[in-house]
């Protein structure tokens, strides 16, 4: 409790100097409560001390992996620029496709599994030269052929207001019609979801700046907490980009949650640097409305997944402090916090797993690992009879799993 205080004293003396956000907006006072009650009851000894198997340790770290059982290969988007192949029958790893930028989500474009939809960013650190594009790709697995469906964005207003738009009134606009005036270029691509169907694909940009980065270009914008998130929907038929959500705040992991024969009626995102998990209603009766399924969350909530029985997985790349939630509730402090280096600012080393219920409403399992065996879980991804954690650290090798029995989930 001591060490706390002494750092908030430091924090508060030395603000004042005069500090500079630089291009850096910062978001109103937001006050952290405690961790949910319901959460703290599902948590679970740190199953990563004594399950954990790490296999294929070419593999560098990676934000993100996809599985096709029937041919029993994998993929991984590599923090190496890399998207990598993996043999699940002789447990080996190569470096497969490389994108214009560094590969982040991944998701087959269809239920046959002939192509990969990849969401690729600049990397915090990595320089990139004006011919690497952000943006949505496709890219095929037996020519290894890339081609880019997504690269510019339309402009539109930001506003701290969160929004849900009704199908009708969706922001809608023909890629063919944006041009050097009405459009800009895609900030960063995270995450992303299909529709059944393939058609439409949902993606999550968690905010707009023009020097965005994942990993450590992220930092300032989780300091920021400015609310300029957004959820795109490109249709692949129509050929259209439409704003699905705005004026959230760093709208990160997305799964849908439900849909129907011909559309999707909900999909679930998580707000990372809100320590949120939201469920946004995109058809149906109750489109244009969001519901808050879980805040006040015990970390930073990062990518999402579903398994066969519709539990839902949740990446808890970093724990939250008490530091964080002083200065979410004083914004005042954050230029001198945006002033100083990252190298210098505290960076914790534990990471953990939420699972959820069907209905996103229940904790279901819970545990923090202390960084010791793996860091930086971005994600975990079930699969078969195991459970798989894409490690976002540069200095990791291996995949990582453990048993899904081994957790012995309860519902």
């Amino acid at each position: 409790m001591k060490t706390k205080k002494y750092q908030y004293i430091v924090l508060i003396s030395l603000f004042s100097v005069s500090c500079s956000t630089g291009n850096i907006k910062i978001g109103k006072a937001y006050k952290l409560g405690k961790v949910p009650d319901s959460i703290l009851e599902a948590s679970k000894p740190d199953p990563f001390l004594t399950n954990l198997t790490v296999n294929i340790q070419e593999l560098p770290g990676h934000d993100d992996l996809i599985f096709d059982n029937k041919n029993q290969i994998g993929f991984a988007s590599g923090m190496d620029g890399w998207i990598w192949k993996l043999d699940l029958k002789s447990n080996s790893a190569t470096a497969w496709v490389k994108p214009p930028v560094n590969p982040a989500g991944l998701q087959f474009a269809n239920k046959k599994n002939e192509s990969i939809l990849v969401c690729a960013s600049r990397l915090g650190g990595v320089t990139y030269d004006d011919t690497q594009k952000v943006g949505l790709y496709e890219v095929n697995i037996k020519s290894k052929s890339i081609i880019p469906l997504v690269l510019t964005l339309p402009k539109t207003e930001n506003s701290d207001f969160e929004t849900v738009y009704p199908e009708s009134k969706r922001p809608n606009f023909a890629l063919k019609s944006l041009n050097e005036t009405n459009s800009r270029a895609f900030s960063l691509c995270n995450d992303l979801a299909v529709s059944e169907d393939g058609n439409r694909i949902y993606i999550s940009e968690p905010f707009e700046r023009s020097d965005a980065a994942m990993g450590s270009g992220a930092v300032p914008e989780a300091i920021g907490l400015y609310p300029h998130g957004k959820l795109w929907m490109f249709d692949r038929k129509q050929n259209t980009i439409s704003l699905v959500m705005s004026g959230f705040t760093f709208v990160d992991g997305i799964i849908i949650a439900d849909h129907s024969q011909s559309k999707e009626e909900s999909v679930i995102i998580t707000e990372t640097t809100k320590f949120r998990i939201i469920k946004a209603n995109i058809s149906g009766k109750k489109e244009g409305t969001s519901e808050v399924l879980f805040e006040n969350l015990p970390g930073l909530a990062d990518g999402l997944e579903k398994d066969p029985k519709g539990r839902i997985w949740v990446g808890i790349i970093k724990p939250r402090s008490g530091l964080v939630n002083f200065i979410h509730n004083n914004p005042w402090l954050k230029p001198f916090l945006l002033s100083l280096p990252q190298r210098i600012l505290p960076i914790a080393k534990k990471t953990g797993i939420l699972v959820l219920d069907s209905s996103g409403k229940k904790a279901i399992y819970y545990s923090m690992h202390d960084g010791s065996k793996i860091k930086d879980i971005s994600v975990a991804v079930p699969n078969l009879d195991s459970v798989y954690f894409p490690s976002f650290d540069t200095s990791s090798r291996g995949l990582y799993s453990i048993p899904i029995v081994s957790l012995k989930l309860g519902e």
